[in-house]
């Protein structure tokens, strides 16, 4: 029985679980922070971020990396590949979701998909006033999340404003791969793996739950900035979202986009610290089958009550 609410709770066993893994990636995420906080992180290039173009970039295990408003309140959705095998290696949604939350937060991690589970970034700092997005929007409300994969696609304009070939993140981050990693990865993937989004006011305030967007104006503030920590050398690819400041939707023409750019920095003292590979041992899922499953581990059998 919780003292201050008086409902009984209810046992979260995959908050304990949760709790466990989590805590053993933590310590380099904080010091990466500290160092951010304390002015020991040394400017390795920044970039100007331009509306309407993907991007790809590559970014080493160590380094942090800004994304930064300046020029006004700008959605980004992004993608991370595992340079050493981009197609069979990148964050994913659904195990940073059931590790961390559908709103990611500082301290929180993008973790890979099966079977490597490893943390690939930490957010370890965000400047956005979250107080005055919930005094706007409500509790829960935030900027940085994921909806599993999912990204503004050329098939959603057209469907909903009937353009054809509109600039979408779904061609942008293509665009992106293409340009960092190569055609022949981009034609592998098909289309973005995991998208992660900043900079997207929304809350997940629906029912039946789902998202609410929000016009960034007033919530954003022009040098806001996130920084991510990277655990492992990355391509990164990265759409400016043609909503742009999420203020006006009454055609497609009309959704106004601004600049902003990003930043690449290393710790000023030396390398920085970054989280341990836990080395899991599962297989890959096609070859465990294929492979008559050796060795599978499986919870009870219920019976009939």
């Amino acid at each position: 029985m919780s003292p201050e609410t008086g409902i009984e709770e209810v046992y979260d066993g995959v908050a304990e679980i949760k709790k466990k893994i989590l805590a053993k990636w933590a310590g380099p995420g904080d010091k990466a922070r500290a160092a951010s906080d304390a002015g020991k992180l040394k400017l390795v290039s920044e970039h100007e971020i331009v509306p309407h173009k993907g991007i790809g970039f590559t970014l080493d295990k160590g380094q942090v990396l800004r994304y930064e408003l300046t020029d006004g309140p700008q959605v980004i959705d992004t993608t991370y590949l595992v340079r050493n095998r981009p197609v069979e290696e990148f964050a994913d949604c659904w195990h940073t979701g059931i590790f961390g939350a559908l709103t990611l937060h500082e301290g929180m991690h993008f973790i890979s998909c099966s079977p490597y589970g490893r943390p690939l970034l930490t957010i370890i700092k965000d400047t956005v006033d979250y107080d005055n997005m919930e005094k706007m929007f409500g509790k829960g409300a935030a900027h940085s999340f994921i909806f599993p994969s999912g990204r503004c696609t050329e098939t959603m304009w057209e469907l909903g404003y009937g353009i054809v070939n509109a600039y979408s993140c779904n061609s942008g981050i293509m665009q992106g791969i293409i340009e960092v990693a190569g055609e022949d990865v981009a034609r592998a993937l098909r289309w973005p793996p995991g998208v992660f989004m900043h900079f997207q006011c929304l809350n997940y305030d629906k029912i039946p739950t789902n998202k609410t967007y929000f016009n960034g104006h007033g919530a954003l503030e022009v040098g806001d900035y996130v920084e991510l920590l990277a655990h492992e050398d990355l391509y990164v690819a990265l759409s400016p979202c043609p909503v742009g400041d999420q203020a006006d939707y009454s055609k497609y023409e009309n959704l106004t986009c601004w600049p902003l750019k990003y930043a690449i920095y290393e710790g000023a003292d030396g390398p920085l610290e970054t989280a341990p590979d836990p080395e899991l041992k599962s297989m890959n899922v096609v070859d465990f089958v294929m492979a008559g499953r050796p060795g599978m581990v499986t919870g009870a059998v219920g019976t009939k009550v």
